[in-house]
């Protein structure tokens, strides 16, 4: 049994997570990054790696490259290519490689959102012009607006996508994957798929599907980004997997990749290697976790009476809508309340704020007592930040 009950102590190692409510009585439940220990074989593997004297440049180890090959096969029943395959230095990096090697300058990139926000910055990164389609919220879940995205994908050079979706939690059907494969292949528009929380599905009745392992057809009209850092919860140790069958693209992706990066440290392949070959319960363990504690958050939410947040099929992701909030500004309002969520208005949607829910339950039913107090306390005017503050836990 792995231990998700624990409480570690992050703040002494300048945690991005802890360390922007230093010296402030707010936890913080805002960047995916989960507040769990390291699965032990991986950090076995990291240390028997570090036994070497030398951690020099390195090539992608071959051992590496063929447990990929079969871990897709065995989880998703995907026959890959090794030559599909380009390692690069984390999923952001790989974004945005995808966009440089699609079509020119002053394109259209299309993106549904909400959306995580580097997904904002690549039209800006490579002189392109950004097209959003706004989900749609049906049956108490997000939903693609096909009709939108027909009309202007035919605008567009490519399609950027993240399925499992942040910040919203879905997990979009194979008929949904489908359709929107069909429409990529009919309009030539290369599509682009953030699959990074593939491993973090809550429902046995909604699993993750790579696009690309739907169609061949489709496989050559998609960029497919994978990486285990989140699933396995080594996102200080960020590497990923570009998965490109189609070798125009994959050649001018590898192009510009060795104009702008050098190699991936050795400890980021050493734990690659150990997530790819993983027999263990982790991740049925992990999930079975995070689903106790999205029902509480939902428990939580449906609770208020001014808050809803729709099913999170996977990530670890509460995506809630605080609309119905009399206050301009949510993020900063739920802050004084001593909870640190992600700002909506990152993603695209400002009434919305986003509650990282992968932490140790006796955290979580204490950031949800914040929320309960901060949603039972709105009022017709916005309260301070020292009128709201709570006591230390």
């Amino acid at each position: 049994m792995f231990d998700f009950d624990s409480l570690i102590d992050r703040k002494p190692f300048h945690t991005s997570k802890w360390s922007l409510y230093d010296g402030r009585d707010v936890l913080p439940f805002w960047v995916a990054d989960m507040d769990f220990a390291v699965p032990p074989f991986v950090l076995e593997a990291i240390n028997q790696r570090m036994t070497h004297p030398t951690l020099g440049y390195t090539v992608t180890p071959p051992a590496l490259e063929e447990a990929f090959v079969q871990w897709c096969l065995d989880r998703f029943n995907w026959k890959v290519d090794p030559d599909w395959l380009v390692w690069v230095h984390g999923v952001v990096p790989g974004l945005n490689l995808a966009v440089s090697s699609i079509g020119n300058t002053l394109d259209r990139i299309l993106v549904p959102v909400p959306v995580y926000p580097p997904f904002f910055n690549l039209a800006i990164n490579h002189q392109r012009t950004l097209l959003t389609s706004q989900l749609i919220r049906e049956c108490n879940r997000w939903v693609m607006d096909t009709d939108e995205l027909s009309n202007l994908a035919t605008q567009a050079s490519c399609i950027a996508i993240c399925n499992p979706q942040n910040p919203t939690g879905r997990i979009y059907t194979e008929t949904e994957l489908r359709e929107l494969a069909e429409l990529c292949v009919q309009t030539d528009t290369v599509l682009i798929s953030d699959e990074i929380h593939w491993g973090l599905t809550l429902d046995s009745k909604t699993p993750h599907t790579p696009i690309a392992s739907l169609e061949p057809e489709y496989a050559q009209n998609t960029i497919t980004l994978i990486s285990h850092t989140k699933a396995y919860n080594i996102p200080g140790l960020q590497v990923a997997v570009a998965i490109i069958p189609n070798p125009e693209i994959k050649a001018r992706f590898e192009e510009i990749q060795s104009k702008l990066f050098g190699s991936i440290s050795p400890l980021s392949y050493a734990a690659a290697l150990a997530a790819y070959t993983d027999m263990s319960p982790w991740l049925e363990q992990l999930n079975r976790y995070l689903c106790g504690n999205r029902d509480l958050l939902q428990e939580a939410v449906e609770s208020t009476g001014n808050l809803t947040m729709t099913d999170v099929e996977g990530t670890y992701l509460g995506w809630i809508d605080a609309s119905a909030l009399p206050v301009k500004d949510p993020h900063a309002y739920f802050e004084a309340h001593g909870l640190g969520l992600s700002p909506g208005q990152d993603f695209g949607m400002e009434q919305f704020v986003r509650f990282n829910f992968a932490a140790p339950r006796t955290l979580v039913e204490i950031g949800i007592e914040r929320l309960l107090s901060g949603a039972n306390c709105a009022t017709s005017t916005e309260p301070s930040v020292e009128t709201y503050l709570p006591d230390p836990p």
